[in-house]
């Protein structure tokens, strides 16, 4: 059994091993329908089994095998019909796509699965499968409405740029956009101008980021953030609403992570290193993003497609000073991805994390309880081993310890002694001496003493993973 393609939105490959069933095409597969629990939580994309453990298969999901061109929509579809699909809201069923496509349903259904556009969910009896329903993917459920006003017609497209440029003359930050626009011979179609900094090729995409970051500037943005409705609700012609695609193409635009660009968004996971997510058409490049990318927790996981074939590892980082200073090592992002832990085991954090399940992980983290727990938790909570770096015992005895009230270290003592009993074997050495007293050191403190060779010791856990059987 193997998992989905590694391009398919986390959100919708987690949980999921292959269903071995007859007569489907070669590049399609099916997989298990993922347990539902509390959302938001790893926990919430489980493998369904029975009450013996064994794999439950009584509904599966068609999924593309292949990789596939994201957000290409598949050219063997009218323009009729794909308007159609695009305006499915929760789900088809599937006498709806037989009305819609006829004896033809079936061939449209896997045109449309192996596009990634899609997901057809099927009952499943013994070897005899029937499809049940047709649902778009949550990645083109966000991008549906710009791709509709693609099929659907366009405005002028002189009077569109005209206007587009107008808005930015008075906006020097946008001003090399302008130029890119302005050069656009006049009767050309509508597109976005090569070398924009949005990096899309969706043209209302393009403009919504545009007039978003012209409101953005003139308002003053950098130094007191608009919240996101302010923004939409002056910015936008046709709706309120913040697509992913909108928000990563923004982001590009005013070089600042969306989180901090606005005072509304969702949790943001910052991170440096070898991974690449498109959401739509635009495409977030935590290798190249200086210092960090910051991408929604909720949207990497659920919509878009990640590219995480060239990490070798996950390294998380308590403290946000720190991490810094480690995406500023580039022989450690140029192969693991560094992620900021925001001091606590978060939810979105978590369910981040879960998708990485065959790369060695770490994480480094202040050397008192606090920080020992925050790993015992994510720990329990992956079912896998983290392993603590720049958090042994000497480092920590040789100090300088934090200074805290007798109460707070009385709490220390307390949860490093059940780490010390039952916690992850690796962290049990240095909690046994931090129930001694509570003391704990800061992670800033080891910046001299584990940063310099940070670089080999990750180098050491992926030899030790490439050696486990």
């Amino acid at each position: 059994m193997t998992d989905p393609n590694p391009d398919f939105p986390f959100g919708e490959s987690a949980g999921r091993i292959e269903v071995p069933l007859p007569a489907l095409p070669h590049d399609v597969a099916a997989f298990t329908v993922p347990k539902s629990a509390s959302p938001g939580s790893p926990e919430s994309y489980r493998v369904p089994r029975d009450r013996k453990g064994r794999v439950s298969v009584r509904r599966v999901d068609l999924l593309p095998r292949a990789r596939a061109v994201p957000f290409a929509l598949p050219a063997s579809l009218s323009t009729k019909d794909l308007i159609w699909v695009l305006r499915t809201d929760a789900e088809r069923r599937w006498p709806g796509m037989v009305t819609q496509f006829g004896d033809k349903a079936w061939q449209a259904a896997m045109e449309l699965v192996r596009s990634g556009l899609g997901v057809l969910r099927c009952t499943v009896h013994g070897f005899d499968y029937r499809p049940q329903s047709f649902r778009l993917t949550e990645a083109w459920r966000a991008a549906a409405d710009d791709y509709l006003k693609e099929l659907t017609g366009r405005p002028d497209p002189d009077t569109a740029r005209s206007e587009l440029c107008a808005l930015m003359q008075d906006v020097h930050e946008l001003h090399g956009e302008q130029r890119l626009l302005a050069v656009v011979e006049p009767g050309s179609p509508l597109r976005v101008p090569s070398g924009s900094k949005c990096a899309t090729t969706v043209w209302s995409v393009y403009e919504a980021a545009i007039r978003a970051a012209c409101y953005w500037f003139a308002t003053g943005g950098v130094d007191d953030p608009p919240t996101a409705k302010d923004i939409a609700s002056h910015a936008f012609n046709d709706s309120k609403r913040w697509t992913p695609e909108r928000a990563a193409a923004f982001a590009n635009l005013v070089d600042m992570p969306f989180a901090l660009a606005v005072r509304e968004a969702d949790v943001e996971v910052l991170m440096r290193g070898p991974l690449v997510w498109r959401v739509g058409s635009v495409v977030a490049d935590a290798r190249t993003s200086e210092p960090w990318i910051g991408v929604p927790a909720g949207g990497i996981r659920l919509v878009g497609t990640v590219d995480i074939s060239a990490v070798r590892g996950v390294f998380v980082v308590e403290n946000k000073d720190t991490f810094e200073q480690v995406c500023g090592l580039q022989e450690v992002v140029s192969r693991w991805l560094c992620v900021w832990g925001r001091g606590y085991a978060s939810n979105p954090l978590a369910a981040v994390l879960s998708a990485f399940g065959k790369v060695p992980m770490a994480a480094w983290c202040d050397l008192d309880a606090d920080g020992l727990s925050i790993i015992a938790n994510l720990s329990a909570r992956l079912d896998r081993t983290i392993t603590p770096i720049g958090m042994d015992v000497a480092l920590w005895q040789a100090g300088p310890f934090r200074k805290q009230t007798p109460q707070q270290l009385e709490r220390g003592r307390k949860l490093a002694a059940n780490i010390a009993a039952s916690g992850p074997r690796l962290l049990q050495p240095i909690a046994c001496e931090i129930a001694k007293t509570g003391d704990g050191r800061e992670q800033e403190s080891l910046h001299r003493q584990v940063l310099p060779t940070l670089g080999f010791q990750l180098r050491q856990l992926e030899s030790s993973a490439d050696e486990a059987p």
